[in-house]
């Protein structure tokens, strides 16, 4: 088994990115596939892939000129901050529509992974670097078996086997990538390149939930499908396999969410104005303080009046006379104080 090694060289242009195929010793078999994929890339139009408006050589190198996009890569996005649940569906969902698109003119990538997906201004997902590219009835068949080509960490088990590629082999670099926008890692990590080789034919990957348990079962169940070593076994096409994580992601638990306080609008100052009813425990206890104060009220009334009685029955009667001498024929006048009830206090004799 070979592992074959291709770079790029990108100039920018006006209008677009010319891309040089570099490599140590560029054979004819090579640049005759490169010119026979590039014509096949060059017929695709799909708003999820990146135009190819021409191919040829230069000086016995080849060369494409390509579609310029701005965004950066989604390898640059993924590093620089973390992937919500939406904007990884979002890409996903764009990636999937653009391979399915491919795979229907019998293309296969070849090398799916977050470096070969660019992204537009808006954030909408372009599919670049065809150059690893197959033709599903090329006549290069031949040439490229047992020769390994793409990413160790994105790469499905028939192709580290050398065996017949498909489809289905994008879709299990999907689904890797799937994996580590949902869980931060990739499958197989801190693995070098012969052992990550071998994990990818001989062993299954960690369940996604065991990496970020809130994923739940039903989203391991989709992923792992998706990451079967059997490529009969994976999901029948890239739209499909995106449809099914976004029903799996919908049954994920949202976070608890503080129970909102809604406040009554201010009555207005004209409206009219009622205090409501106390409570009976309020009332009942207003009502034995009221009877408490109009007792002690009547008791010291009572009390007032008997000391006006007794005051009256203990004083004795006072008499005044209005002169000291007095001769016949004289007026006397009686003046009487604390006299009984219904007596007159002043009495007149001559």
């Amino acid at each position: 088994m070979g592992v074959v090694y291709r770079a790029y060289n990108v100039q920018l242009t006006r209008t677009g990115a010319v891309k040089f195929m570099q490599a140590i010793t560029p054979d004819e078999d090579s640049i005759a596939r490169f010119r026979r994929e590039a014509q096949a890339i060059a017929q695709m139009r799909h708003p999820n892939i990146l135009n190819v408006f021409d191919f040829g050589e230069y000086e016995g190198t080849p060369y494409t000129i390509v579609e310029y996009v701005p965004g950066g890569s989604l390898a640059s996005r993924i590093k620089h901050s973390p992937i919500d649940t939406a904007a990884a569906l979002e890409y996903l969902d764009g990636i999937a529509s653009g391979l399915d698109y491919a795979h229907s003119l019998g293309i296969v990538h070849r090398d799916i992974k977050p470096a070969n997906v660019l992204l537009e201004k808006d954030g909408t997902p372009i599919i670049a670097d065809f150059g690893l590219a197959k033709l599903l009835q090329s006549s290069s068949l031949k040439s490229m078996t047992g020769v390994a080509t793409g990413t160790p960490a994105y790469m499905a088990p028939e192709q580290v086997t050398g065996s017949k590629v498909g489809p289905p082999a994008d879709r299990y670099s999907l689904a890797t990538m799937a994996y580590e926008m949902l869980t931060g890692s990739i499958p197989f990590e801190d693995e070098g390149v012969l052992e990550l080789l071998y994990a990818q034919v001989h062993r299954d990957p960690p369940a996604p939930s065991s990496r970020r348990p809130e994923l739940g079962l039903r989203v391991d169940a989709v992923i792992m499908r998706g990451l079967a070593k059997d490529p009969s076994a994976r999901w029948e096409s890239c739209t499909a396999f995106v449809t099914a994580l976004g029903q799996a992601l919908a049954h994920v638990a949202a976070p608890a969410v503080e129970p909102t306080v809604v406040m009554a609008p201010p009555v207005a100052a004209t409206m009219p104005f009622s205090v409501p009813a106390p409570p009976p425990a309020v009332i009942k206890r207003r009502s034995h303080k009221r009877r408490n104060i109009l007792i002690a009220v009547a008791a010291l009334l009572v009390l007032a009046v008997g000391l006006l009685v007794v005051a009256s029955a203990l004083a004795k009667p006072r008499l005044s006379l209005s002169a000291s001498t007095v001769t016949a024929g004289d007026t006397v006048v009686v003046t009487a104080g604390n006299l009984p009830a219904n007596q007159v206090g002043e009495r007149s004799s001559y």
